[in-house]
């Protein structure tokens, strides 16, 4: 177990005149060893009141959610307007359950943008400074970061699923092409959309640590996620499924897709993405200046 002693020596000051009126010395003060558990819940501490206090936090949530469930509202109702129009090809490729859970997209971004923040904000500030002065491992401050916000956007996020999916399916009953949650797939795209968002949260504290740069780290998860459409008409189809954006799309589908993964495959390579960024996150803030 490593431990780490810590020593606070007041010798020099006296404590105060005893009942004889002379001085009483003060004796130096021996904190026993901190564990390495000791620290990293400490750390942890440290950083959740640092994210439930700021009010930008609870916006996230918010937003996050009311956009998860109004563009499931609007997509299926748009579906529903539209469903005699369609060609039979289009019937045939619909996904309820995947448009109810359209969310997850932006969720994910939304998440993103957050974690990006809790790194690019105190660089910006030089609270970071403090920060890692206060914990000398660096590396703990980001997996305290990471962790913390992938289990705030995975928890809201099945929150938001779960609200989105029921009304939606409503709608989508007056056209008869709604799903059930006992249809294969269904409970496994509510449960691995809303981990795509926690890892995408892991993957916005490895940008924003990378980055350092709060505008530059959104913009490139954003072209990452939503952008992703666009680039991937560059590349090829057999690549273009390993884009974060295909990959996020692939995890909350149930009607499998030619150009979509598995869900299980997709939730890897999104998680290879997020470890690559905390890799090369860990690598650098041990190497850099604060």
């Amino acid at each position: 177990m490593n431990t780490t002693t810590y020593t606070a020596d007041v010798r020099s000051r006296p404590e105060g005149p005893s009942g004889d009126g002379s001085q009483r010395p003060v004796t130096a003060i021996a904190v026993g060893p901190v564990s390495r558990g000791t620290a990293l819940a400490r750390t942890f501490r440290a950083e959740w009141t640092k994210l439930r206090t700021l009010r930008s936090t609870w916006i996230t949530v918010g937003v996050s959610v009311a956009v998860s469930i109004g563009f499931a509202l609007l997509n299926a109702t748009s579906t529903v307007s539209e469903w005699a129009d369609m060609s039979p090809k289009q019937r045939a490729e619909f996904d309820p359950t995947s448009s109810s859970l359209i969310g997850v997209l932006f969720a994910a971004l939304i998440f993103g943008s957050l974690a990006v923040r809790t790194m690019t904000s105190e660089y910006s500030s030089g609270m970071i400074r403090v920060t890692f002065a206060a914990i000398a491992q660096r590396r703990r401050v980001i997996a305290a970061k990471a962790s913390l916000i992938a289990t705030i956007g995975f928890t809201v996020a099945l929150a938001s699923n779960l609200l989105a999916y029921f009304p939606s399916q409503q709608i989508l009953r007056s056209k008869h092409i709604e799903s059930s949650i006992n249809d294969s797939g269904v409970v496994a795209a509510l449960v691995l959309g809303a981990v795509s968002v926690a890892v995408v949260a892991v993957i916005g504290v490895g940008l924003g640590t990378i980055l350092r740069r709060t505008a530059l780290a959104i913009t490139t998860l954003s072209l990452a996620i939503i952008g992703g459409q666009i680039v991937g008409l560059a590349l090829p189809e057999s690549a273009r499924t390993y884009l974060p954006s295909s990959a996020l799309q692939a995890t909350v589908s149930v009607h499998r897709a030619a150009d979509l993964l598995s869900a299980g495959r997709a939730v890897i390579v999104i998680v290879l993405y997020a470890a690559a960024c905390y890799a090369a996150a860990n690598l650098l803030v041990s190497r850099r200046d604060a």
